[in-house]
């Protein structure tokens, strides 16, 4: 009996440090976003589900919502306007991965992610960035966030352009299964 409860305690402990091993190797991540109407909100849950990250929301203290926000708000992103964001609450210097998410509003990152880019010093990170818009932009988007984040490398930053067609199910975990094998291989 003491043979199988010492064969217990060694396969336990084994096992135990092997999982210690493989989570200190695995790259700690972070999703950070701004969504206005849900659809980035979705997004940034569904990636990271795969990345097994932490998330952060940007909270903007600028009201967005109704006719006149919106207005405010495709203004601003047109402009380039930076805003005042709710402290947060994960610091980005603690992650290895962050993954940048946004709504594309007149084919511009919104001022809630401008400002977070322009706050975190992201040049020692691997970073991937993902947007969402209802038909267009949202390509020119990610390119414009990726060059403003690395004006050297941003050609080898990982890229999620996402349409309202690319929301369905099915393909939205087929295109974030590429954003991630892009995302790994920066390793």
């Amino acid at each position: 009996m003491k043979l199988y409860r010492f064969l217990f305690i060694v396969i336990f402990l084994f096992l135990c440090s092997s999982e210690t091993v493989l989570a200190q190797e695995r790259a700690k991540t972070l999703v950070v976003y701004y969504s206005r109407t849900g659809n980035t909100r979705k997004v940034a849950k569904r990636i990271a589900e795969k990345f097994d990250a932490d998330v952060e929301e940007l909270i903007d203290q600028k009201k967005r919502t109704g006719f006149i926000g919106f207005s405010a708000a495709g203004k601003d992103a047109l402009a380039h306007n930076l805003t005042t964001i709710d402290a947060l609450k994960l610091n980005p210097q603690d992650y290895d991965v962050i993954l940048i998410g946004t709504p594309s509003w007149f084919s511009n990152m919104t001022p809630a992610v401008r400002t977070f880019i322009s706050q975190y010093d992201l040049s020692d990170k691997r970073v991937g960035v993902f947007a969402t818009a209802n038909k267009t932009g949202v390509k020119s988007t990610v390119d414009k966030i990726t060059k403003i984040i690395s004006k050297d490398d941003f050609k080898n930053i990982p890229k999620l352009p996402l349409v309202k067609k690319d929301l369905e199910k099915s393909l939205l975990e087929e295109r974030i299964k590429e954003f991630y094998a892009q995302v790994i291989s920066l390793e």
